[in-house]
């Protein structure tokens, strides 16, 4: 089957997680998107040039035969880097994201935003200098800011810098950041990827647990929860349970046996795919809380 205009805009419009009604603003119709995506109306050249803009590439882009195969490889180049930052093996990301700093596919700057958004994420991982690792978060943050409300990328460096903010020990400016993400994007009702609002709500509830402010971590972390049943999602709900357990348990300690049965149901979802630290850190906790 022929790979066709239409079908090279939707497809780097979904890769770029903008709306059809994102494409088309002071452009044309968001029924002429449609139609052209499905190849049922085809664009006027002022028109196709404006969409090209608004998707960041070269009119040739939409013609050029080796296109498909590089927007195929440029999303298996992320998705493996995506799956390193999960494994936590922060070399080999770092190596990957050396070698595609020059790569013309990756000169867009949605996807240098992405790689240095990385790097600061390697940087302090591997260096433990959280200072370089803030600056390349912020520059990549900086990349990208245009409109009044955060998209899905900037949540996640925002996000990443929470991270490392509750890591060095810099609580309040941690907390202050997961409430600037959670208030100012409607509460995070508008995210396609619903990992991120997971994500988010998970470590917004371990930097409450870390300043002592149980209630809040509780909100969290019932939020996240609701968010995984709701979407049907397996993501981090091991250590969504865990810390509802632990955290119920600092919050009103008479919830013993409650918090004994979420930390039993965490168990089970780690013994899924096992992990023998975070197992390990499970039974430690679950001891403690028996013999308290």
């Amino acid at each position: 089957m022929d790979y066709t205009l239409g079908d090279r805009i939707r497809d780097l419009r979904e890769h770029l997680n903008m709306s059809q009604r994102e494409l088309c603003r002071d452009i044309c119709t968001q029924g002429l998107i449609s139609r052209i995506e499905t190849n049922t109306a085809t664009p006027t050249a002022p028109v196709l040039h404006q969409i090209a803009v608004r998707l960041g590439v070269d009119l040739n882009y939409f013609f050029d035969d080796i296109s498909r195969d590089g927007l195929n490889y440029v999303k298996e180049v992320m998705n493996t880097i995506d799956k390193y930052i999960r494994d936590q093996e922060y070399e080999q990301v770092m190596e990957i994201v050396e070698l595609e700093k020059d790569n013309p596919l990756f000169n867009k700057k949605h996807l240098q935003q992405y790689l240095l958004w990385r790097e600061g994420i390697c940087v302090y991982y591997l260096h433990n200098d959280a200072d370089h690792a803030l600056e390349l978060l912020d520059n990549a943050f900086n990349m990208g800011k245009s409109e009044k409300k955060f998209s899905e990328v900037e949540i996640d460096i925002l996000a990443s810098k929470a991270i490392i903010y509750s890591l060095i020990k810099k609580l309040d400016d941690a907390a202050n950041i997961y409430r600037k993400i959670i208030r100012d994007v409607t509460s995070l009702r508008v995210v396609q990827n619903k990992r991120l609002v997971i994500r988010v709500l998970y470590n917004a509830s371990r930097n409450a647990y870390d300043r002592h402010e149980y209630g809040e971590a509780l909100d969290y972390i019932n939020k996240a929860l609701n968010t995984c049943i709701k979407e049907q999602q397996l993501y981090l709900l091991g250590h969504i349970l865990f810390q509802k357990g632990s955290t119920l348990f600092r919050y009103d300690p008479a919830e013993k046996e409650t918090c004994i049965k979420l930390l039993e149901e965490a168990l089970w979802v780690y013994e899924l795919d096992p992990v023998p630290a975070f197992i390990t850190a499970l039974k430690e906790e679950m001891t403690l809380i028996r013999q308290s």
